[in-house]
């Protein structure tokens, strides 16, 4: 169901609640909960884990969270030479399609926050 996601916020809680889901404890990995530690502003334009942008905005495909997710070859692939393999590792499953596609599709909005505007880039 597309258009769930509307604000950073939201994004933040639905994050959440996917780790949740899936019983992954980002706290124990090597980046802990980027989305909280980030205001919306820097995620949107310089916001980086591990040294790669998170999110190009109005471009998921492109977007290092969503290659994550998804598992996108070389550097999240899941064979030995991926750099760090699908996110989130070491959980009880991987993120649903639905809920990798609901983050896109707000990434593809251009990760509006709440009143129709467009963030600044």
């Amino acid at each position: 169901m597309a258009g769930k996601i509307n604000t950073y916020r939201e994004f933040q809680d639905f994050m959440d609640a996917c780790c949740v889901k899936v019983q992954a404890d980002p706290d124990l990995s090597g980046h802990g909960r980027w989305w909280r530690q980030m205001d919306y502003n820097e995620f949107v334009t310089t916001g980086e884990v591990k040294h790669r942008r998170v999110v190009v905005v109005g471009d998921p495909d492109n977007s290092i969270v969503i290659q994550a997710l998804r598992g996108v070859p070389p550097d999240f692939a899941d064979d030995p030479g991926a750099l760090f393999g699908r996110m989130p590792q070491n959980a009880g499953a991987f993120f649903d399609v639905a809920d990798i596609d609901e983050i896109a599709d707000w990434i593809k909005r251009g990760c509006p926050n709440g009143g129709g505007g467009v963030p600044v880039s």
